[in-house]
């Protein structure tokens, strides 16, 4: 996918939806309750943003914010985003009338605690997760309205999208995110409501935008002379009042009968009361506003989550804004990004990790990559080296992928570890006392032996052992160089990993059978 020649230290595209600081972080438990694009997807950009260094980067506390201020830049240049003809194959489902789908309502509402002082994410994810409920219908969104959802200001850009949840323009709400965000997202749904459909745990005829008439917004409001330009082309704002009102309905949610049979043997509960979040009363409590990212895009303003993420990562941090960005360097082929990226890791680079993920859809990443290399400056690489890899290309939704053939690594000492994929087997060489072959059916028996006795996990963990030696690392190509996508290979993830599963699987395992 390309994006029309931009590099990070000019203006991103705008990056991809996987980050968890959309999220709830309890919202992963609440996924099946609520069904699909309730919870965001897994991140595999947490490690990278953690502030507490849960992950490999651990951001120093020696240089202090200077928040209100505004830092100086050249005017920059303003590249034009390719996007995506197709979210999925041609069996994704058509949504009627262009409505966006939303499976149940935003998570993080009630997190079962005090707001710490800088945990702000159950607001957070109240106000911009939401949009990520709409993304069903993000390519009819942008094909109907043309893109024209940016707008000549980071303030409108943020005070549009408030006034489209207000008045439940879901179409137009969705049109307001940035766009290499967006097509992440439309991705993601597509493949999450085929599959679930195929499981018959959603009904065909699911209403798109059922759950969200459960949400209401009201009197959003921004502080726009307090919005900050922490780059040429990002602008934090700032909510500052307004209260979302939330109704968890378990009868609305567009589950199949059967699989409602399963879920709720009793019956359906009844809607939970109405929860407010009263956001200058979050506000009060917190002591700042909540801040929000916009992006500019091909001359246009659009709200971001990553950019959002990305900076509350830094402040919660203590690091200012990186003032430069690490420039995309990607490899000749797709198989010599991959090979590299791993290898990158390996020697902990970070930098080299950053410049071979995707420009585009990891804008936000390459901006604010200086502080993670700085963060990783005392990290340690391994010694290991990769001698060989060897890799089977598939096409998913127009992306190179790339599953394991074989792998040759030495590991620094000399000594060198073979593993060769043969069908649903893998061969390790190398490794004293390894078996000679171990198969997808050997793994079954021993993940089911460690997490229960029922047939149906003995049954289905073979498929899913398989689907994890299928999986897939996806790749984009950009202006002759090649790039590793982490998005889009997160929802290559879901994917293979819902594929493995069949109609009555989940039934089965929920009845215990």
């Amino acid at each position: 996918m390309s994006d029309g020649g931009h590099r990070p230290g000019g203006v991103p595209g705008g990056p991809d939806p996987a980050d968890p600081r959309w999220a709830d972080p309890q919202g992963a438990d609440r996924q099946w309750a609520q069904g699909p694009g309730a919870g965001a997807a897994p991140d595999p950009y947490r490690q990278g943003w953690s502030p507490q260094g849960q992950g490999t980067a651990r951001y120093p506390a020696q240089h202090p914010a200077q928040p209100g201020s505004t830092q100086q830049y050249p005017a920059p240049h303003h590249p034009t985003p390719q996007f995506p003809t197709e979210a999925y194959p041609a069996q994704a489902p058509q949504y009627g009338g262009g409505q966006p789908p939303a499976w149940g309502p935003p998570p993080g509402y009630g997190d079962g605690g005090a707001p710490r002082k800088k945990r702000r994410w159950p607001l957070i994810t109240a106000i911009v997760a939401v949009v990520v409920l709409l993304a069903g219908g993000g390519l009819a969104a942008w094909t109907f309205l043309g893109g024209s959802g940016g707008t000549s200001s980071p303030n409108a850009a943020v005070t549009s999208l408030a006034a489209d949840l207000e008045g439940r323009d879901y179409l137009r709400a969705y049109s307001r995110i940035a766009p290499n965000e967006a097509t992440l997202l439309i991705d993601l749904s597509s493949v999450l409501t085929t599959e679930l459909q195929r499981l018959d745990v959603l009904r065909p005829d699911a209403r798109a935008d059922a759950s969200l008439d459960t949400v209401t917004f009201s009197g959003l409001r921004f502080d726009e002379a307090g919005a900050e330009q922490v780059r040429p082309n990002v602008t934090i704002t700032k909510l500052v009042a307004g209260t979302i009102t939330a109704t968890q309905d378990p009868a609305s949610l567009p589950f199949t009968d059967s699989f409602k049979a399963k879920v709720y043997p009793n019956g359906a509960p009844p809607a939970h009361v109405p929860e407010t979040i009263d956001i200058a009363q979050v506000v009060r409590e917190q002591g700042e506003p909540i801040r929000i990212a916009t992006v500019q895009v091909d001359g246009e303003w659009y709200v971001s989550g990553l950019y959002t993420a990305a900076d509350y990562a830094l402040k919660d941090a203590v690091e200012p804004w990186p003032t430069t960005s690490i420039d995309a360097r990607g490899a000749t082929t797709a198989q010599d990004a991959v090979r590299d990226l791993v290898q990158g890791a390996l020697d902990a680079d970070v930098r080299r990790v950053i410049e071979l993920t995707d420009p585009t859809e990891m804008a936000a990443l390459h901006d604010a990559g200086p502080a993670l290399v700085d963060g990783a400056a005392a990290a340690q690489p391994t010694g290991a080296k990769i001698v060989d890899l060897q890799t089977t290309e598939t096409d998913v939704r127009g992306h190179t992928a790339l599953s394991l053939a074989s792998v040759t690594v030495d590991d620094g000492t000399g000594a060198r570890v073979t593993v060769t994929r043969t069908g649903d087997c893998v061969t390790i060489s190398g490794v004293e006392g390894a078996p000679p072959q171990l198969c997808a059916n050997q793994l079954g028996s021993l993940v089911g032996a460690q997490v229960g006795t029922s047939p149906a996990l003995q049954e289905l963990t073979p498929r899913l052992a398989t689907a994890v030696l299928n999986v897939k690392v996806v790749t984009s190509e950009d202006g002759g160089s090649w790039y590793v996508s982490p998005g889009q290979t997160v929802v290559q993830l879901y994917a293979d990993l819902l594929g493995a599963l069949r109609p009555g699987d989940l039934d089965a395992l929920i009845a215990g059978n």
